[in-house]
């Protein structure tokens, strides 16, 4: 008894973690493989087999001499939803014979567009070059000090670990986040494996990669080569494991996640707030479940940290105010420059995305509003495909498909065509009883960024109800994005609402332990919600702490099979109200005309027919819909209604 866009919205918050997955799984640190030049591993999360990682290694004579050349295909398929997504990762090293790197090549293929990236190393420099959907765009990393490889890694390793309390650092490159990063590993203990029917002895080895602070356990072989490796995700462990060929091809034929896989990446509300999408503030309470991962800096303006420990983070969040008029397009400088330039992701260089840009905003003159327009193409343009993890938005652009991330990507890119500097941000956002992984658009206005949002809409700029984790001009690829603070945050802790106010600025503090609703013999009470329902005599509460993916807010059974049912949702903020609500009641097969009226001073429409009564109720921004099945269901839609108040209009 949902509505499509309640459906796109509980959808769009789980971008995010195969996003994150992508970036986390994508720098592993996995030291080339001397003997036997080609290995197999299976990959699981959570326990689940999902994927699988071919290594080949081989030495190669160039003009430079010889070359050790190391390729690493990794392969993932996940059902999500009823929804088969694949992801897939080729990473190549070519270093020295001492282990000194020469060049890194990487390719993500996570939608039907590759991103390619080559990255080649030179005297203190790294000239890396990204192609997508056609293009190329480059840019240059400086770095001091020596750059090594896998084998690098491996003789490093090799050299100094030898028991508990042996360390080692070296330099390297990140080639998902286009980044040169310290490195480090340290000896933990000793244990023995169990591989292909063998007792393996191993080092078990702590390692870490400061720029995207990933912390791993790996077990080394004799030759300190990985044989295991174990890191956190957002579904639980990943882990992969060294394995025959056979085996690990099947592990990558997409098996079923287990629904509570799911369930440990989206966080439980304690309470439901009230016109989220109008929410002008929120404080709430970081509570880690791993705090040895760490805190990230995550302070930014309208994002205050008000205190901090090792186990938990208070912030306070405030919807920007509204902007003051501003002209586009906006000239480069070297502070917004990157924000205003295309690059693989971004790719805001499309002619045909310009030409439809310049059309959209054709007579429009201040920044904002550009921005909202151009927010409300990617609205009603695009359609939700949980299939396509991460796309360059020349591909979203064509296809017009896409998660959260890539409403964010596409309008980013047209931000930037129309000269608005512009970037793409991940955090959390609230959506029906939980906060989930998500991703939105911030557009530069002097020296504000405001954050708008085509996938989670709200009237002019977004709302306060959500947490940002991360900024990305997407320059640096897609690790970028979920890089660091994302691998910290994302799946590793709980939220605890503690004060919010809405569209009046009313403060509501929330006590510690507060019920997020109450029962009382009939009475099904929300104080959060300014909400109370009075059910039949004959009926029982089927349901009352449903969150995502169910947007039931109360759940009502009765005698001979009847039920009904109590839905929050929202719409469009520029929808058609009367137009819309007679298509919610189509899709809920009703064929009866509908009716249109008024209910306690709001827009009502209702349609009936003797076994199935549904009405809606425009609450902007939100939407009511009571829906009821069962003999004589007219009647009891009435009586419903008739129990049901919400708070009263100004």
């Amino acid at each position: 008894m949902s509505n499509h866009r309640a459906r796109n919205i509980r959808r769009s918050i789980f971008v995010l973690g195969l996003a994150g997955a992508a970036a986390l799984w994508g720098a592993r640190l996995l030291p080339r493989q001397l003997l036997p030049p080609d290995k197999w591993f299976i990959v699981t999360i959570g326990g689940q087999p999902v994927g699988y990682i071919h290594d080949v290694s081989s030495r190669e004579i160039r003009s430079v001499g010889e070359v050790l050349v190391y390729d690493s295909e990794m392969k993932m398929a996940l059902n999500r939803l009823g929804t088969k997504v694949e992801l897939k990762f080729v990473t190549g090293f070519e270093e020295t014979r001492d282990g000194l790197l020469t060049k890194i090549r990487y390719e993500l293929l996570a939608s039907t567009m590759s991103t390619k990236t080559e990255a080649v190393v030179k005297n203190g420099t790294i000239e890396v070059r990204s192609e997508s959907g056609g293009k190329s765009y480059s840019r240059t990393v400086a770095f001091a000090g020596t750059l090594v490889g896998q084998e690098g890694i491996r003789l490093a390793s090799l050299k100094a670990l030898r028991k508990a309390g042996d360390s080692v650092e070296f330099l390297t490159f990140i080639p998902e986040l286009e980044a040169v990063s310290k490195g480090s590993r340290k000896v933990i203990g000793e244990e023995v494996l169990r591989l292909g029917g063998q007792a393996v002895p191993t080092l078990k080895v702590e390692e870490f990669l400061e720029a995207a602070s990933i912390k791993t356990t790996s077990w080394l072989d004799g030759n300190h080569e990985v044989v295991k490796q174990e890191m956190p995700t957002p579904f639980g462990p990943g882990v992969f494991v060294l394995a025959e060929k056979a085996a690990a091809l099947a592990a990558a034929s997409g098996q079923e996640l287990p629904a509570e896989m799911y369930e440990r990446s989206i966080i439980r509300a304690n309470i439901r707030l009230p016109m989220a999408r109008a929410l002008k503030f929120l404080k709430v309470k970081l509570i880690h479940k791993n705090p040895d991962l760490g805190w990230p800096e995550i302070e930014r303006p309208g994002q205050r940290v008000v205190s901090r420990e090792r186990e938990s983070i208070v912030l306070e969040i405030e919807r920007p105010a509204l902007p003051k008029p501003a002209v586009f397009p906006v000239r480069p400088t070297e502070k917004n420059r990157e924000f205003l330039e295309p690059n693989a992701y971004i790719q805001s260089d499309d002619s045909r995305l310009r030409d439809l840009v310049r059309t959209l905003l054709a007579g429009e003159k201040d920044l904002f509003q550009a921005g909202l327009k151009l927010e409300r193409w990617v609205a009603d343009t695009m359609t939700f495909d949980l299939g396509i993890a991460l796309a360059p938005s020349s591909e979203i652009f064509e296809n017009r498909r896409g998660t959260c991330v890539g409403y964010a990507t596409l309008l980013a890119a047209m931000a930037r065509a129309a000269g608005i500097p512009s970037r793409v941000v991940m955090g959390y956002v609230y959506a029906q009883g939980m906060f989930g992984g998500h991703a939105w658009t911030e557009i530069l206005i002097g020296d504000a960024w405001i954050p708008i949002d085509a996938a989670i809409v709200a009237p002019a700029q977004a709302d306060a109800a959500r947490v940002a984790f991360s900024a990305s001009s997407m320059r640096e690829g897609a690790g970028s994005l979920s890089g660091r603070a994302g691998q910290q945050l994302f799946g590793q802790v709980d939220i605890r609402i503690l004060e919010y106010a809405g569209m009046d600025g009313r403060k509501v503090g929330v006590p510690e332990g507060a019920a997020p609703f109450r029962t009382a013999g009939d009475l099904y009470e929300n104080p959060w919600l300014g909400l109370t329902l009075t059910k039949p005599s004959a009926f029982t509460f089927a349901k009352l702490d449903a969150v995502w993916p169910d947007p039931v807010l109360v759940g009502l059974s009765g005698p001979g099979g009847a039920k009904a049912e109590l839905v929050q949702s929202s719409l469009l903020p520029w929808k058609d109200y009367d137009a819309t609500a007679g298509e919610l009641i189509r899709r809920l097969n009703i064929e009866a005309r509908t009716e249109i009226g008024q209910w306690n001073g709001r827009p009502r429409f209702s349609a009936a027919e003797p076994k199935k009564a549904v009405m809606i109720i425009i609450d902007k921004p939100e939407v009511w819909i009571l829906a009821a099945e069962g003999k004589d269901a007219p009647a009891l839609l009435d009586q419903l209604a008739a129990g049901l108040t919400l708070p009263k209009k100004d």
